[in-house]
């Protein structure tokens, strides 16, 4: 499914269940087929240990019960990282136990995955993973397409269980242009060359925008404005 797909059809999702499941398919092609999405800090289903989920019932009930919920690697990274990653890249090497989970995660099939952090605003982090059951997936080369994905399903799954703003954010003709040029993965270098700035301005512009819309990176910039037609590509 293509990314401008996903969005339009994640858009029109009546509830959680079906923007999950519309998630679900989306991964599934690029070799995911267990999804799990958990809030980490600061949010308002924080007591939860998932807020939606995929993964095996046997890995959930072992999980809780090995105290993996506050010990989880993955979890620990995501609070501190704004990329997404390989789960064995959250590994600490000089603390090898640290690996356990992911040995104990491949005995109930989840053999690969990945994990996408998306924070928010006053602190708040959730993190979504990816998990594959055959191990032949070629995760680092998916990392920011799942990114995508999970910034849109984020946007979407949130504006379903949470009230409604009565007013969108309002862009200038300036910070739209700007978030334009950034979606075709321009630098602030070379915005600021295209439309005859200083590269602090633009800059100045983008921070802006992420106090407007917050967030706190372009992609996640990207995303929610074309979520609330700010922006069209």
């Amino acid at each position: 499914m293509r990314i401008d797909d996903f969005i339009e059809a994640s858009n029109q999702a009546a509830t959680t269940d079906e923007v999950f499941a519309l998630l679900q398919r989306a991964v599934a092609e690029l070799g995911f087929d267990r999804v799990m999405y958990r809030a980490l800090r600061n949010h308002p289903d924080v007591v939860l240990p998932c807020m939606a989920r995929s993964y095996p019932d046997e890995w959930m009930t072992h999980y809780v019960a090995k105290g993996y919920v506050d010990s989880d690697p993955v979890g620990h990274r995501c609070l501190t990282s704004n990329l997404p990653f390989r789960w064995w890249d959250s590994v600490d090497n000089r603390r090898p136990e640290t690996a356990v989970i992911f040995h104990e995660a491949e005995e109930v099939g989840l053999k690969d995955g990945v994990a996408v952090p998306l924070h928010g605003p006053a602190g708040e982090c959730v993190g979504i993973g990816f998990a594959s059951t055959d191990g032949k997936t070629e995760a680092k080369a998916h990392l920011q397409r799942l990114q995508l994905l999970s910034v849109q399903f984020h946007t979407v799954h949130s504006s379903l269980t949470r009230a409604v703003p009565a007013e969108a954010p309002r862009l200038t003709p300036r910070e739209r242009e700007i978030l334009l040029w950034c979606a075709k993965g321009k630098s602030s270098w070379s915005v600021g060359q295209i439309l005859h700035i200083a590269e602090h301005s633009v800059e100045w512009h983008l921070r802006n925008i992420f106090r407007k819309l917050g967030v706190d990176s372009r992609i996640t910039a990207v995303v929610k404005a074309l979520h609330l037609g700010l922006i069209s590509l």
